[in-house]
C-alpha cells in the first residue's frame, strides 16, 4: 500500500480535479467552447512533441505522429460539431480511456510484478493491463446497465477502445524512450506533459474520426 499512497499520487489525483473537467465540461457546454479548448491542448501537445525533437536526429517518425495528432484533434472535432456522435458518447469513449489508464497505474502499483515491455516502457506491468482492461470493461457494462438505450455500448467497442488507447499509449513511450526523457513535459504534475496525459486517446480520436466520418 505504501507503493501506491505517495507523492505522486497526491500530484496525479489533484492533476486529474483539475484535467478532468477541462476534458469533459466543454463537450457538455458548447461545441466553440470545445474547440477552443481542445486547440489549446493540442497547441501544447505539438510543442512538447518539438521539443522531443529537438533530442533526437532521426525527426520522420515525430513529424508522422505530430501530423497524426493534428488530424486526430481535427476528426474528433468534427465528430462534435458535425454531431455524428452525441456528445454523451464522447465522454463515455473518454471515461473509458481514461478508466483503462488509471486502473492499469493502480493494478501496477498495488500488484506489481512481471514488466510488460520494459525496453520501451519501464512502468508498465502484466498485471497492471490485465486489471486494467477487467475493471475498465466492469465499468463499461456498469455504464452500458445506465445508458445502454441512449449510447448503444457494446463490450465489443470498449475493447475496441482500449485496444486503440493501449497502442497509443505505447507508441509514445517509445518515441520518449527514442528521446531518452521519461515525462513530455512537466505541464501536470505527476503526470509530466499533456502528451502524457493524451497519448492514449490520440490514436482512439484519430480511429473514431475515420471511422464516422472518412467511411
Amino acid at each position: 500500500m505504501n507503493k501506491l499512497i505517495n507523492k505522486e499520487l497526491l500530484y496525479r489525483i489533484i492533476s486529474l480535479l483539475i484535467f478532468v473537467p477541462m476534458v469533459i465540461l466543454p463537450l457538455l457546454y458548447s461545441n466553440l467552447a470545445s474547440i477552443i479548448i481542445y486547440l489549446i491542448f493540442v497547441s501544447i501537445i505539438l510543442n512538447e512533441i518539438y521539443e522531443m525533437k529537438s533530442k533526437v536526429k532521426k525527426l520522420y517518425m515525430y513529424n508522422i505522429y505530430s501530423l497524426i495528432t493534428v488530424t486526430a484533434f481535427f476528426l474528433f472535432l468534427l465528430i462534435l460539431i458535425t454531431n455524428k456522435l452525441s456528445s454523451l458518447f464522447l465522454v463515455y469513449i473518454i471515461i473509458v480511456v481514461w478508466a483503462f489508464d488509471t486502473f492499469s497505474f493502480l493494478g501496477g502499483k498495488i500488484i506489481g510484478g512481471i514488466k510488460l515491455m520494459p525496453s520501451i516502457s519501464s512502468g508498465k506491468t502484466i498485471s497492471g493491463l490485465v486489471t486494467g482492461i477487467i475493471m475498465t470493461l466492469v465499468l463499461s457494462e456498469f455504464m452500458n446497465q445506465i445508458f445502454g438505450n441512449i449510447l448503444k455500448i457494446s463490450l465489443f467497442y470498449s475493447i475496441y477502445i482500449i485496444t486503440l488507447s493501449f497502442a497509443g499509449d505505447t507508441l509514445v513511450s517509445l518515441l520518449k524512450r527514442h528521446a531518452s526523457i521519461k515525462d513530455s513535459g512537466i505541464i501536470m504534475p505527476g503526470h509530466g506533459g499533456l502528451l502524457d496525459r493524451f497519448d492514449s486517446f490520440i490514436f482512439v480520436f484519430f480511429a473514431i474520426g475515420t471511422q464516422y466520418l472518412l467511411i
